[in-house]
């Protein structure tokens, strides 16, 4: 009885220890169910990272209005991650026309063009982080 009792204990521990896994899809999805615009969406080339660091295991872009992109990153590890945040971030520290939002949760980022209004990246941002709660 105490086997199973431990077996059945150790099982509940590893099932709680396993999340789900997120994909940049999933965060983009999430985006379109809160009524978020999504437009023109694709899978980054490398084209569409310019100079930007291309560490990322899965990037999309997308239109959120006019010509302003957002893209959605999904990295292997922190250290990659932080080195593009602080890519997009040190770019708008530089020089106000190169500005632009970002948000990094747990392996994602989102970087948005600057020129969207705080108000509407915040709409963005709570959406991401309840997808990945």
């Amino acid at each position: 009885m105490k086997n199973i009792l431990s077996i059945v204990i150790i099982a509940i521990i590893f099932l709680c220890a396993c999340g789900k896994s997120f994909d940049t899809t999933d965060i983009i999805t999430g985006f379109k169910d809160d009524d978020l615009n999504v437009s023109d969406e694709k899978k980054m080339t490398h084209e569409d990272f310019g100079a930007a660091p291309m560490k990322a295991d899965d990037a999309r872009i997308f239109v959120v209005s006019g010509d302003n992109h957002a893209r959605v990153f999904k990295f292997k590890n922190e250290g990659d991650l932080k080195q593009t945040k602080k890519y997009y971030d040190e770019l708008g520290e530089e020089s106000a026309i190169l500005y632009s939002h970002t948000h990094a949760k747990d392996k994602f980022l989102i970087q948005m063009n600057g020129e969207v209004d705080d108000k509407t990246f915040n709409k963005y941002k709570s959406s991401m982080d309840k997808t990945l709660k």
